[in-house]
């Protein structure tokens, strides 16, 4: 009987518990839509999808597991926040801060985060098939493992990231920076890094079938040892010419005239 008891009042208080945070995260997201400001708040499972959130002040706040399909994020302060596993699925986060985010798991199929903040952001087995990454900033980023598959990446800043096994299949990467970059076992087939710069980049075990390299700076002798789509072929210094010095001709010598 008394163990009856205590389960009631452990199931009891548990109740208590989860109605308490369903509350809060309701004021939570009360406060977020009335004043567009919710820094380290727990917004954790909310739902927000489409809403207007230009602009919003979001700094470390918990967003995980929040559905955020269709959301305006555009120009929000994002660093810090939480965002692993969240559904941001068509979400336009354009010139946004994510810097240091977790948006690990995160589903970010054909979102536009052009021009977005990423730096130190981890984007591990994230989904950003189709998404519009063009000149973002996700310098030291962690995508690996990542889906991205199709995405645009134009003028992008990936120096020190991690890309490995992460899918780039058919991924646009025209002009971007990618130096230092690491696509150890990464999917790169068909994809187009023409004018960008992978310098130290480690491609080791990359699948590079089709991969276009034109006009590329990639260090010395990728393109010879590797048989790119497209990839201008790195000019051999020639050996110097060794001329042979010839001696100046002996003028015939003249007897000296008798005197």
């Amino acid at each position: 009987m008394k163990q009856t008891i205590l389960a009631i009042i452990i199931i009891l208080s548990q109740l208590n518990w989860l109605n308490s945070a369903k509350a809060a995260n309701r004021a939570a997201i009360a406060r977020l839509l009335e004043t567009n400001e919710c820094s380290g708040c727990d917004l954790s499972n909310a739902n927000l999808s489409n809403a207007n959130l230009i602009g919003a002040n979001l700094v470390g706040a918990n967003l995980e597991g929040a559905n955020l399909s269709g959301v305006n994020l555009a120009v929000a302060n994002l660093s810090g926040a939480n965002l692993s596993n969240a559904n941001l699925l068509r979400a336009t986060m354009n010139d946004s801060n994510l810097r240091g985010a977790d948006l690990t798991d995160a589903y970010l199929a054909h979102a536009n985060l052009s021009r977005a903040f990423l730096a130190g952001a981890n984007l591990e087995n994230a989904n950003l098939f189709e998404a519009n990454m063009i000149e973002s900033l996700a310098s030291g980023a962690n995508l690996s493992n990542a889906n991205l598959r199709q995405s645009s990446w134009f003028r992008a800043h990936l120096e020190n990231a991690n890309m490995s096994e992460s899918d780039l299949f058919n991924a646009d990467m025209r002009q971007a920076n990618l130096k230092d970059t690491d696509f150890s076992n990464a999917n790169l087939a068909k994809a187009k890094l023409m004018q960008t710069n992978i310098t130290l980049a480690n491609l080791s075990g990359a699948n590079l079938e089709g991969v276009n390299l034109r006009a590329t700076s990639i260090g010395p002798s990728v393109c010879l040892i590797n048989n790119f789509v497209g990839c201008a072929p790195i000019p051999q210094k020639a050996a110097p010419q060794v001329v042979p010095e010839i001696a100046p001709p002996t003028p015939d010598r003249v007897a000296p005239e008798d005197k």
